[in-house]
């Protein structure tokens, strides 16, 4: 009998005849919670141990996305500077101390304070930060172990998106654009210390048994198909390169307007073993089997369930909606997903439908 993380890896590695695989992206806890009380199984503390229990009870294979960036730029919250609107925060680094202040009410990026690159000069702050993540490697070893160890054979584990191309989010989305086109070789050089700060906490990674390398960027809502081709490519095939030179494999996250990166062929591009999610309307633009039809056949695509329709709509809407992704998918390699993280009070009997649903039909094809 295989395992869960057998059965997806199993499957990535090579669909022909392998049992298809069934994996909701990141459903959030109270999701997970309320379907483990509708199937009348216990609630436990632990969100991990919850949603093991039940992709066991419904029979689907999960997946858990964890940190990356965090060991690149660990910013720290300093109270004694904060107050009660905004949360200072600072990273020691060898050119000195880096400050941002993070509004307590709107989060980490909800406003312009809370994106520490805001002038050309910040962008040392980025190379500085980045060189010192070989002094956390014990620490990064010690979080992929216990991920590895904490999860076993239940499920698979992708790494978190470092996203080099938005300077890991360390600059605010209009302030890409401006930086890049005005100061492109300071820009280069924070895009190029976060890539290789990124391929030593993946390194550690994979020593660790974490399955997935991964990587995401904008859609078309953010970016165009030259920026996309011109900014993100570069690094996004070099992370696929060098995991498929260590034998691993590499995951693609992209849950806006893709479909005209799709038939431009950017995604065959990056080389990744996993694309997700092929978002569809309304929140995206795809059709799932006009997508396949442009992806090469080698590349396992993910998703695409609607994610307001999986909250709002009727269980007979969903294992309606359900139909069409196996009946779009049919012939290609697919796991059969959500179009982004399942949203927080999505009911049990709709996230019930889609997991049954498409696990009895894909199975049957």
């Amino acid at each position: 009998m295989t395992t869960p993380r057998q059965r997806f890896l199993n499957y990535v590695r090579n669909p022909a005849g392998a049992r298809p695989i069934v994996s909701p992206f990141l459903p959030y806890a109270d999701v997970i919670e309320r379907t483990l009380r509708h199937v009348g199984l216990p609630v436990t503390d632990d969100p991990v141990v919850n949603e093991v229990a039940l992709s066991r009870a419904l029979d689907y294979e999960p997946m858990f996305m964890i940190a990356c960036d965090s060991f690149i730029f660990p910013w720290q919250i300093d109270e004694s500077r904060s107050d009660a609107e905004y949360r200072t925060m600072m990273i020691q680094t060898p050119i000195g101390e880096w400050t941002r202040r993070v509004s307590r009410s709107l989060g980490e990026w909800g406003d312009e304070s809370g994106f520490p690159v805001k002038t050309e000069a910040d962008h040392a702050y980025i190379v500085a930060a980045c060189s010192q993540v070989h002094e956390r490697a014990g620490e990064i070893r010690a979080y992929y172990r216990e991920w590895r160890q904490r999860i076993g054979e239940d499920g698979v584990i992708v790494i978190g998106h470092p996203h080099p191309f938005w300077l890991s989010f360390q600059i605010s989305q209009q302030n890409i654009i401006l930086h890049y086109l005005d100061y492109p070789d300071t820009f280069r050089r924070s895009m190029d210390a976060i890539y290789e700060a990124a391929l030593f906490v993946m390194d550690i990674a994979m020593q660790e048994g974490i399955d997935f390398m991964s990587d995401s960027s904008y859609g078309l809502e953010m970016t165009s198909v030259k920026l996309c081709r011109e900014m993100d490519l570069p690094y996004l095939r070099g992370f696929s390169d060098w995991t498929h030179a260590r034998g691993g494999l590499f995951w693609y996250h992209n849950c806006g307007l893709t479909r005209a990166m799709i038939r431009q062929g950017i995604f065959n591009e990056i080389g990744a073993d996993v694309i997700e999610t092929i978002a569809p309307p309304p929140s995206a633009d795809n059709d799932l089997a006009e997508s396949r039809r442009w992806i090469d056949r080698r590349v396992t695509t993910k998703g695409n369930l609607d994610l307001g329709l999986l909250r709002d709509g009727t269980s007979d809407q969903i294992i309606d909606a359900t139909r069409r992704i196996v009946e779009a998918a049919r012939g290609y390699p697919h796991i059969y997903s959500t179009a982004d993280a399942v949203l927080p009070n999505t009911p049990a009997e709709n996230y019930i439908a889609f997991i049954r649903t498409a696990r009895e039909l894909a199975t049957a094809i």
